[in-house]
């Protein structure tokens, strides 16, 4: 007879205007799984929820960690926070604890590492994470836009908050440029 063993896995969304990212914990600093999924186009935001949703279904997680959109600094359109409302409406109707962060507080606990911008909290994440390492893009140029890879290192960056802010982990390690 086989033994399931119970695991508490952490799903952190960042939803964006062509897709959402997603990064799958299973304890502190140690992600199981992860993706962007970009949609391409009529109905993005069904889509984009449909594909959600069969990412809940399929790892169950215990938490969902999403961005606050009552921050102020929460700069998104109306299909981004129709999105973000949608999944965290259908992780509620699962049970799935929601847990949402404003931007500050992702700043808040990334400050031990001395990261500031996003593009250097992205570092701190891929020096902590080494999975996902190799997936970080280069510094944006101030002529492009930003890489779509960013949001991954976003999502990844909501749940390092997450087991921040609920003592999960002590705090974050000093950054390493990579």
């Amino acid at each position: 007879m086989k033994r399931r063993i119970e695991r508490e896995l952490t799903l952190a969304i960042c939803p964006f205007y062509r897709g959402f990212a997603f990064v799958a914990f299973e304890s502190p600093l140690s992600p199981i799984d992860w993706g962007i999924k970009v949609i391409e186009g009529p109905h993005k935001v069904a889509r984009s929820l449909e594909i959600a949703k069969r990412v809940i279904d399929r790892l169950q997680p215990a938490s969902l960690i999403l961005e606050s959109t009552a921050d102020p600094q929460y700069r998104r359109g109306k299909r981004v926070r129709r999105l973000q409302s949608l999944i965290a409406h259908h992780a509620t109707w699962r049970a799935i604890e929601l847990h949402a962060f404003a931007r500050y507080q992702i700043g808040d606990s990334f400050k031990a590492t001395g990261a500031v911008t996003r593009y250097e909290i992205a570092q701190a994440v891929a020096s902590q994470i080494d999975a996902l390492r190799d997936r970080l893009p280069p510094p944006r140029k101030k002529w492009k836009s930003e890489d779509t890879r960013m949001r991954l290192f976003n999502a990844a960056a909501l749940a390092l908050t997450f087991y921040c802010q609920t003592g999960a982990i002590a705090g974050l390690r000093g950054n390493k440029t990579t």
